[in-house]
């Protein structure tokens, strides 16, 4: 080969060196975010009835399989995430019709909670309120929470003062933040001292303060990465993250506990920018080594792109500091959404780290693109010309 072929060559591969490494962190319209946000709403909209054929077959830790082919309730943790999601993106760009869809199906399920087996105390089934609240808080009407109201004074009147009902970091996600709201919207001070107290004590059972990320549970602390690392799921991360990100608003500004929050979220904050891969993405164990979780998965990465670029939107953390994680974030999520819609990668039902697939999905992973649309609309919105 003549030198100068060689030399256009190099010049031509250096050149999609430089743009692959570009694309990654690039920055993109906020029309192009709302268009693939809507995209990945409308395709969850459409499939909903059928949102089991989506599903990977998993096995939780338990031993237990979990069926691809059922639908979840739509009062259940898994679809509250999605809802929670859907509210938000559409309240965040104005689109009505989200909002129409979420409130025939509330109605269709007469504004009722599930009852989980273990107990109306069990945080699984109160993530559904916050939903509930969001419609409460505009039209005040109180059937909409009168369930939700019901069951949480219950809670209160029989509290066990020893009892740590939150002893997953899942559950960071699925009850605070209603409880947080329904004191905001009654202005009972009660619901706020029972989230606060039970928050505390999880975080002092699942918070290491070295490595400052939350492992999932008290079973999983032993577990130790091939690295020697310690095992912090990122989905429960997430979970915990995208919790504080729900919450945080709700909380009162003279309220003495709010300082504690917002130095958690942004002592988290900085976890997660340095646990970040290459890929944009984290892995499914946050601090292996990224040659050990080969494949990506994005339910945690959503949850943080979502909690990360509304902690800029509210002035909570740096924009320079966060920006390129924000936008490797994005990006590798927008790489996992399929021509029809669906974001795949999206890990199934479990406790910790496990497998993930391209070509199935979970509701919860939907609720967190949808999240971290809506913030990252605003983020782009904010410094646009």
């Amino acid at each position: 080969m003549e030198r100068k072929s060689i030399f256009t060559l190099l010049i031509v591969l250096f050149g999609v060196c430089v743009w692959s490494n570009a694309s990654a962190s690039q920055s993109p319209l906020p029309e192009s975010v709302k268009a693939i946000t809507q995209k990945v709403a409308d395709w969850q909209i459409a499939t909903y009835a059928d949102m089991g054929k989506y599903r990977a077959l998993t096995k939780a830790t338990t031993g237990r399989w979990h069926n691809r082919d059922k639908a979840h309730d739509d009062n259940d943790w898994t679809c509250a995430a999605f809802h929670m999601g859907l509210y938000h993106y559409g309240r965040t760009v104005g689109e009505v019709r989200y909002h129409d869809w979420l409130k025939d199906l509330c109605v269709k399920n007469g504004w009722k909670l599930r009852v989980h087996p273990k107990g109306i105390e069990h945080a699984d089934d109160h993530a559904m309120g916050q939903v509930y609240l969001y419609f409460y808080e505009q039209e005040k009407d109180p059937a909409m929470i009168a369930d939700l109201r019901s069951r949480f004074d219950a809670i209160l009147q029989e509290q066990n003062p020893r009892r740590k009902y939150w002893t997953w970091c899942d559950a960071l996600f699925m009850a605070p933040a209603t409880w947080a709201r329904l004191a905001k919207v009654t202005g009972e001070q009660d619901y706020l001292d029972f989230m606060h107290k039970q928050y505390l004590l999880s975080y002092g059972m699942l918070w290491n303060p070295e490595d400052q990320l939350f492992y999932r549970d008290k079973k999983r602390m032993p577990n130790r990465e091939k690295n020697g690392a310690k095992e912090y799921w990122a989905r429960g991360n997430g979970w915990v993250f995208g919790g504080l990100t729900y919450m945080i608003p709700d909380l009162p500004n003279d309220w003495e506990g709010r300082a504690f929050y917002i130095d958690l979220f942004q002592k988290m904050a900085v976890s997660l920018k340095r646990t970040q891969r290459s890929d944009g993405t984290w892995s499914m164990s946050m601090m292996a080594d990224e040659k050990d979780y080969p494949v990506k998965e994005i339910s945690g990465t959503t949850f943080f792109v979502f909690g990360l670029a509304w902690g800029v939107n509210e002035g909570l953390l740096d924009r320079a500091t966060y920006e390129p994680v924000i936008m490797k974030g994005w990006n590798a999520m927008v790489g996992c959404v399929n021509d029809e819609g669906m974001p795949g990668h999206v890990q199934g039902i479990g406790a910790g780290p496990g497998d993930s697939y391209p070509d199935y999905t979970e509701v919860y992973g939907v609720g967190g693109f949808l999240a971290a649309g809506a913030e990252m609309y605003r983020f782009l919105e904010a410094s646009a010309p």
